[in-house]
């Protein structure tokens, strides 16, 4: 079975604007989701996607994207805590320690990734508090503070699209 990405991502999008997820929509998270991707985090990605976001996303990114993804449609789906379910603790225990590690082993600066786009990634992860095991409200804005101060990676310029999908208020 392929992992159907765009249901997933459409279901994040939803997710993330605080709207409420269908039925199905839940059942594709709580039920579906996990199955698929039961050998989480060996997991066999698309080089290239095409983001609902009106991006493309390449190479290692794609993971960080679909990690992102995954805890925000779980948290929505399941609760705050994932009720449980050992499959979202994992990705959020996997996310977490790659945001901690870009951190610990490579010294960039904390609630960043390791660059611009898988940033901006996690992001809304940081901004729906979808990690237990950080101040995700902190991150959040230490991660927008560089951003607007043009500070680390962002000190080049960013692609508008994915800078204005991360930053999109999270009520939208």
């Amino acid at each position: 079975m392929r992992m159907d990405l765009n249901t997933l991502f459409d279901v994040a999008e939803r997710a993330r604007g605080r709207r409420g997820l269908s039925s199905e929509e839940r059942r594709f998270v709580r039920d579906v989701v996990p199955v698929q991707l039961a050998s989480f985090p060996q997991i066999a990605l698309p080089k290239r996607i095409q983001h609902p976001g009106g991006f493309v996303v390449s190479g290692a990114p794609v993971g960080t994207f679909v990690r992102s993804a995954l805890l925000i449609a779980g948290q929505k789906a399941l609760g705050a805590r994932y009720r449980g379910s050992r499959f979202y603790e994992t990705v959020e225990r996997d996310l977490g320690f790659r945001i901690m590690r870009s951190h610990f082993h490579h010294g960039y600066p904390k609630g960043t990734h390791c660059c611009v786009q898988c940033t901006l990634a996690v992001y809304p992860v940081l901004e729906h508090e979808a990690i237990r095991y950080f101040d995700c409200a902190e991150l959040a804005e230490t991660v927008r503070r560089i951003i607007k101060r043009r500070q680390w990676r962002f000190s080049r310029p960013v692609n508008p699209k994915i800078l204005s999908w991360a930053l999109q208020q999270a009520s939208s």
